[in-house]
């Protein structure tokens, strides 16, 4: 034990206002950054031309009609064979199905958002600061698409209240209890709806990867059949929803020209540059 150490153990009253000092010092820095982020996106609203429109209705009204298709044909032969998968089959879906759990996403990226209000920006050179805002926006994005889309869909799926597998024998697989338990939150699958946001900003970040993203997301969300947790047409609506809303917040940030601009075509594509720069040395 050190000397300030042994100082701070013999005197908690003097280690309390050290804490409560450093403490004072981080929210202090937080409200700062938050009000110079605050200035910045006010500036990048009015530099950038917000001349596009969303154009995800089509998209979201297919997905509907292609849910309910699923409902009707696969829900009830796939409820009726849930306790026939192979082994192999279960037992893979079982170690794959929880990567569908946000935390993973959300810890990581919420840290890293965390931090950038924390830290004193103006202690690092212009390129510096200019590849950590890159970092903090896109955890920004990452966070805000899979945390708001499990928010909302946590909320839904209470609210519709749809009876999960596990109840199929008694109850079949349109049975609706609403503001119930969790055996009564199947519609949509909340782990297929993390997995479609995320997969879904992966591919906008990355296009070369859009079908090995969407066949992921498929997959994981699938699992959650496998595993009994849901029904396929779960499945398919918590998978849309999520890229959905990846989508959706894509199109916010390109908005202000952060991360993404929109492409002649309407969807949100990486920007070559952010074009931050001289904005962060005005602040």
């Amino acid at each position: 034990m050190d000397h300030q150490d042994k100082a701070d153990t013999e005197n908690p009253a003097g280690f309390a206002s050290s804490m409560r000092a450093v403490g004072r010092r981080l929210s202090d820095r937080f409200r700062s950054n938050v009000v110079a982020n605050r200035s910045l996106l006010k500036r990048r609203q009015s530099f950038i031309k917000r001349s596009f429109r969303v154009r995800g209705w089509r998209y979201l009204f297919l997905t509907v009609m292609v849910v309910i298709l699923v409902a009707v044909v696969l829900d009830n032969p796939v409820g009726a064979y849930r306790h026939q998968w192979p082994a192999d089959i279960l037992r893979w879906a079982f170690r794959l199905t929880d990567i569908g759990k946000s935390g993973w996403i959300l810890v990581p990226t919420g840290i890293l958002v965390l931090a950038g209000f924390l830290i004193d920006w103006s202690g690092f050179k212009a390129r510096t600061r200019l590849v950590m805002a890159k970092w903090v926006a896109a955890s920004a994005y990452i966070f805000l698409s899979v945390g708001i889309s499990g928010l909302i869909v946590a909320v839904l799926k209470r609210v519709i209240g749809r009876a999960r597998p596990v109840h199929y024998e008694e109850l079949g697989a349109f049975y609706f209890q609403p503001f119930s338990n969790a055996s009564f939150a199947s519609f949509p699958s909340g782990h297929s709806t993390t997995s479609g946001a995320f997969f879904a900003a992966v591919a906008i970040f990355f296009p070369s990867l859009r079908f090995p993203a969407l066949v992921l997301a498929v997959w994981l969300g699938f699992t959650r059949v496998l595993v009994g947790a849901h029904y396929p047409s779960d499945v398919i609506a918590g998978v849309a929803f999520g890229a959905w809303y990846a989508y959706f917040t894509a199109l916010f940030f390109a908005g202000y020209g952060i991360l993404f601009k929109v492409h002649e075509n309407g969807m949100p594509v990486r920007r070559p540059g952010y074009q931050l720069q001289k904005f962060l040395l005005r602040g």
